[in-house]
């Protein structure tokens, strides 16, 4: 990331939303040219109002939004949405080159750029058969191949690894990678934990319209959990009242439907060992392992609510 580059997104103490009431409030976020910022969150915390904002779909009602320069606008962006923008009776490749001329690019130059965004998204293979008959993780291909083929400033990922398989997450993670490398910045909205952990440079947690922290995955981890893990106990059905008695004495807490009984300690295997017996006796499963990024979504919206 060079500082002496405009950022690709910068959105200013933003309040937007839909009916009376906000639902961004006091938003700051800032998207650097050269990275991949991920926004988390729960669900109806705000992620997709943002990047409606950062694409201009949604006016701001107070403070500014601006993607590089100036305030944005067509050409500048690439939109890869959850919902894929396709035509389905045309090929990817139809599709492409259709984005292609929308976003202005010369007709000269539209053969190679179309090949190029294919190409990247591991796309081409499948490049001409009608979107109708691909599969989920081929459009979603085509889908950021059309978002990439104006070679935007900003692009915007929302859930792009949706319905896709381990090889899919690959290709299209290569491709964010190699599109921020060339200089663009990427917002990417996604609920994928692997995903957003091997993808991106930071991350943001949105909760209730209002971002509670932000930073590199690793130190945001660190920062939340130290030297902590997480015991985790499943159960195939609720625990009985003896053994709900002692994973509560050890200190867990059982999730909404009792299938689940969770401690965060630093003594995490120490702990494992004392709920083993009930945990066996109850036909369930006895977990150790770090705090992941659903934790910390999880971990920080709880302390704000």
């Amino acid at each position: 990331m060079d500082a002496s580059v405009a950022p690709a997104l910068v959105l200013k103490d933003v309040e937007a939303g839909y009916g009376e009431g906000p639902v961004l409030r006091d938003f700051n976020l800032t998207v650097a040219a050269g990275e991949v910022y991920a926004l988390l969150g729960p669900n109806g915390a705000g992620k997709s109002t943002a990047a409606r904002v950062a694409c201009g779909l949604i006016p701001v009602r107070r403070g500014r939004a601006t993607a590089g320069e100036g305030a944005p606008r067509r050409g500048r962006i690439g939109l890869a949405p959850q919902d894929c923008a396709l035509f389905p009776a045309l090929t990817p490749r139809e599709n492409v080159a259709a984005v292609a001329a929308l976003c202005g690019l010369p007709r000269s130059n539209r053969p190679a750029a179309v090949e190029r965004a294919l190409a990247l998204t591991g796309c081409a293979p499948r490049a001409d058969e009608p979107v109708h008959s691909l599969s989920g993780g081929w459009r979603r291909r085509a889908n950021l191949s059309a978002a990439l083929v104006g070679r935007p400033r900003l692009l915007i990922a929302d859930e792009p690894t949706e319905g896709v398989d381990a090889a899919a997450r690959v290709v299209l993670s290569s491709a964010l990678r190699e599109t921020v490398q060339a200089g663009a910045g990427c917002l990417l909205i996604s609920h994928d934990e692997a995903f957003v952990s091997e993808t991106a440079d930071r991350i943001g947690v949105l909760a209730q319209g209002r971002l509670l922290a932000e930073g590199p995955p690793k130190a945001l981890l660190r920062q939340a959990f130290g030297l902590a893990r997480l015991l985790v106990v499943k159960l195939p059905r609720p625990a009985s009242r003896l053994a709900a008695s002692r994973f509560a004495q050890s200190g867990l807490a059982p999730s909404k439907d009792g299938l689940e009984w969770r401690l965060l300690c630093e003594d995490a295997l120490g702990a494992a060992q004392r709920v083993s017996p009930e945990a066996d006796a109850e036909g369930g499963e006895v977990a150790v392992r770090r705090p992941g990024l659903d934790d910390l979504v999880a971990h920080l919206s709880d302390a704000s609510s």
